[in-house]
């Protein structure tokens, strides 16, 4: 039997919707055809893409426990829709409860760490298509537009109405919120390629390369002149003087333990670089407060490509330089560095003026020690804290 035409829908295209002016239809449209694409994309593993990416998020958070409600905010559910979808993995043997504490934890099973090769080529291979569908720019815009829609819609609800009951939801409750003065973030329409993350090393493994190193009397770089290896020893003594000694602001600590979606800190350095040394202990110290905060480290002059797109100034070298990340889609969320911002401008201005080079490192010397770390740690809350909230993304 032919259908009436006044009885078929006038189109069948989100665009030519008599909704598509509406942002509860779009959104809903764009969802639903988005998780089509995702459910393809993560069948290899077996699992709806809403479990996927719970499994994803503890792979790549490098936290072996984490409670329910933890996992919840994180992302962006409520507690008793999370207690349901780690339910469903449990039963797949691939998260186990335990107690610890009076507080039941979950973390992933053996099945689960196995399978971590087979996850992360489903997210990118899911990631991969939606960029081809949508392109690069296209596709890094319309996530960052989503997100800065999310939170902006999250924070004009009522707290009683926010998704996880979170009364923190709205961006005026942030720790830091008025108190550090505001700092500049990209639009995070650049992202890393994720062999450069896999090559990355941890803090302490950072650590014990420089500790060989010097054992060995060398450094990193193809500079092993005798002032470069020095410059190593003195910043192997400087760095296990400033994790013995290091003293975080309440403040700052509020505003790192506030964050909840997962970034990863990838810094550029070398051992032989003194502002390195002062800065690192710190990143170090900022990110071991949050689970989600993943600390890595590349070697400058074995990443040229990657450390020529965060030329200072557009055209130094500079080193330390951080390179935060959204953990799931690897999009650049803020830089930081080389210097605190007072620093560098005072590094300039001696350079501007001709200063001698050892007169320059006296002067940085000094102005580290009078500063304790004060500087870099509320560029750093005030930078994460700008970012922090931005939605689940990948």
């Amino acid at each position: 039997m032919r259908i009436p035409k006044r009885l078929q829908p006038e189109s069948e295209t989100a665009t030519t919707s008599r909704f598509a002016s509406s942002l509860y239809f779009s959104s809903g449209a764009l969802a639903r055809a988005t998780e089509s694409l995702a459910i393809k994309c993560f069948q290899p593993t077996g699992l709806h893409p809403s479990l996927a990416f719970i499994v994803l998020f503890l792979l790549n958070s490098h936290q072996k426990a984490v409670s329910n409600s933890f996992l919840a905010k994180a992302l962006l559910l409520s507690p008793s829709t999370m207690v349901r979808l780690v339910d469903r993995l449990v039963k797949k043997g691939l998260i186990q409860r335990f107690e610890y504490d009076g507080t039941r934890m979950l973390w992933l099973t053996k099945e689960a760490w196995d399978k971590f090769d087979l996850f992360i080529a489903c997210d990118l291979d899911f990631e991969k298509k939606c960029r081809e569908l949508l392109g690069d720019e296209n596709s890094s815009r319309l996530i960052h537009a989503m997100n800065q829609a999310t939170d902006i819609v999250r924070a004009g609800l009522p707290p009683g109405d926010c998704p996880n009951a979170d009364e923190k939801c709205g961006p005026e409750n942030r720790p830091l919120q008025g108190k550090l003065y505001a700092m500049s973030t990209p639009e995070p329409s650049h992202t890393v390629e994720s062999a450069y993350l896999q090559k990355a090393i941890s803090y302490e493994t950072y650590i014990q390369l420089i500790d060989q190193l010097v054992a060995e009397g060398q450094t990193t770089g193809p500079d092993q002149s005798e002032g470069f290896i020095h410059y190593t020893v003195l910043n192997q003594q400087r760095m296990h003087r400033w994790d013995k000694t290091i003293r975080l602001l309440p403040a700052v600590e509020a505003a790192i333990r506030d964050l909840t979606l997962p970034q990863t800190w990838l810094v550029l350095t070398e051992a032989w670089c003194g502002d390195a040394a002062h800065s690192i202990p710190v990143l170090h110290a900022l990110a071991a407060l949050n689970p989600l905060i993943t600390l890595r480290f590349l070697l400058r002059d074995e990443n040229p490509e990657l450390m020529d797109r965060y030329l200072t100034n557009g055209v130094s070298r500079s080193i330390p330089k951080l390179i935060a990340l959204d953990t799931f889609t690897r999009q650049e969320l803020f830089t930081w560095g080389p210097r605190p911002a007072p620093l560098q401008a005072i590094f300039m201005k001696l350079k501007e003026e001709g200063t001698a080079y050892a007169a320059v490192k006296e002067e940085l010397q000094r102005w580290y020690n009078k500063d304790k770390s004060v500087t870099i740690q509320e560029e750093m809350a005030a930078l994460v804290a700008a970012t922090g909230d931005m939605g689940m993304t990948g």
